[in-house]
């Protein structure tokens, strides 16, 4: 089960640092785990997970300006850096990793297959779409994976051993999970959010569902899951929530595609107003303003067939 407690290790430099939050988790056999994101919409998280001798950062925020405060905040601890793991590809979690592998170049770049050849196919082109969101902000380039993740792969990190776990296609093109079960600490990424807007607009959110349903069961005990946005809490609190949520939108979307086809700007609207009051106060993952209306939109084309 987890626990918040004050940071043991990674304050070193956290009071020149005045956009991130920290929050520590202790799973359990030794390991520590911190979390950093920038509070507000579009805030997503990064996580150190921390062992007696190393420490491996787990994705690599957006910008130059938050990826720096992660680097900061792995150097206050004074331990080497063993590795940096991407979960997947979406800008958040990743067009930050030049300035982490700058600072860390000696630190082998983990992530699943998908993940790694989606960057070697597509990095270049998404850096130069957030430069174009973020001037000034982004680095000018997207370092590929130098190590890939395979499926049921038992791998140490931070003293711990871990599980990789890959689901195929969802929230993202390709999703790896990092499980270690001595430790009760799943990382679970974008798999799951807590209390966060999700993003919809790659078009495979039924295969997400199916894919957390699928989770469940393998997952419903582990005591703290580290989720893409939003605080760590039990696995199976964050994987029935998010289910729920996606359940709620498509329900909203089938109700309007059943009165008409294709979805209305209109019915959009209504079924962002549904969800705000069913879900209120919920950050976006992404600072579309009108992110939920995308959302309705995607998924209305995914149902359809459109």
């Amino acid at each position: 089960m987890f626990t918040r407690r004050k940071l043991a290790l990674a304050t070193g430099a956290l009071s020149v640092l005045t956009l991130a939050r920290a929050q520590a988790y202790t799973p359990g056999a030794g390991l520590e785990v911190a979390k950093y994101d920038r509070p507000g919409e579009g805030s997503v998280n990064s996580f150190l997970l921390i062992g007696p001798r190393s420490l491996v950062i787990v994705d690599c925020q957006r910008t130059t300006v938050e990826a720096a405060q992660v680097v900061a905040h792995a150097r206050g601890t004074g331990l080497p850096v063993e590795a940096i793991f991407l979960s997947h590809e979406h800008a958040d979690h990743v067009t930050g990793l030049e300035v982490l592998h700058r600072a860390f170049p000696e630190a082998p770049i983990l992530a699943g297959e998908v993940t790694r050849d989606w960057i070697a196919r597509s990095g270049q082109e998404l850096i130069g779409m957030m430069q174009g969101f973020f001037p000034g902000r982004v680095p000018d380039r997207l370092p590929v994976p130098t190590r890939v993740l395979r499926p049921d792969e038992r791998i140490t990190l931070a003293g711990a051993e871990w599980r990789v776990d890959q689901l195929g296609r969802g929230e993202a093109s390709g999703m790896t999970l990092l499980y270690a079960e001595a430790n009760d600490v799943l990382v679970t990424a974008d798999l799951c959010g807590n209390r966060a807007t999700p993003w919809l607009l790659d078009g495979h959110t039924l295969e997400w569902i199916a894919q957390l349903e699928q989770a469940l069961p393998r997952y419903a005990g582990v005591g703290t899951a580290l989720p893409g946005h939003g605080a760590a809490a039990p696995a199976g609190v964050l994987i029935r929530e998010q289910i729920a949520y996606l359940r709620a939108m498509e329900g909203l979307v089938r109700d309007e595609l059943a009165t008409a086809t294709p979805l209305s700007p209109a019915a959009a609207q209504r079924i962002r107003t549904a969800m705000e009051a069913r879900y209120p106060g919920f950050p976006r993952v992404a600072p579309q303003p009108n992110l939920i209306e995308l959302n309705a939109a995607a998924l209305a084309r995914e149902i359809s067939g459109g």
